[in-house]
């Protein structure tokens, strides 16, 4: 076996030469993002590389629970019933029937949300009591 040189000196003879890092495989593959993960990159957790696990982590942390989820629903029903009360003092303020009716449609749409908003934020304060299958419309 023919010894290799190295800056001038000899290579011991078991010595192997500089591996060239593109021909290695990859030790595995990211199981998010499918990003190839190499011996010299940081070690794995969980089959996710550290970009995919911090990129979770920030999630969790961001992360609402649906009781909290209930309190911002709460918040929003109560912003559209003040705004359907508004547009119920301005239509009786209206003489024109074209005027009424396209106001009379606009408080029918929101009055729509105004109630799934509210059913949505009673489903979500009850969503972990267990055998909780009030309304039929949001069954789960």
């Amino acid at each position: 076996m023919p010894q290799s040189s190295v800056g001038g000196r000899k290579a011991p003879a078991g010595a192997v030469p500089f591996r060239d890092r593109q021909q290695e495989p990859p030790r595995f593959f990211c199981a998010q993002c499918g990003q190839e993960q190499y011996t010299y990159d940081p070690p794995a957790v969980a089959g996710l590389c550290p970009q995919c696990r911090r990129r979770n982590r920030q999630r969790e942390e961001n992360a609402m629970t649906l009781q909290e989820m209930s309190v911002e629903y709460r918040a929003q029903a109560q912003v559209l019933q003040g705004r359907i009360e508004a547009l119920k003092q301005t239509q009786d303020t209206l003489d024109h029937g074209a005027a009424r009716d396209q106001m009379a449609l606009r408080i029918q749409t929101l009055q729509t949300i105004w109630r799934e908003t509210r059913d949505l934020a009673v489903l979500l304060e009850h969503y972990y009591e267990r055998g909780y299958r009030r309304n039929a419309r949001y069954t789960l």
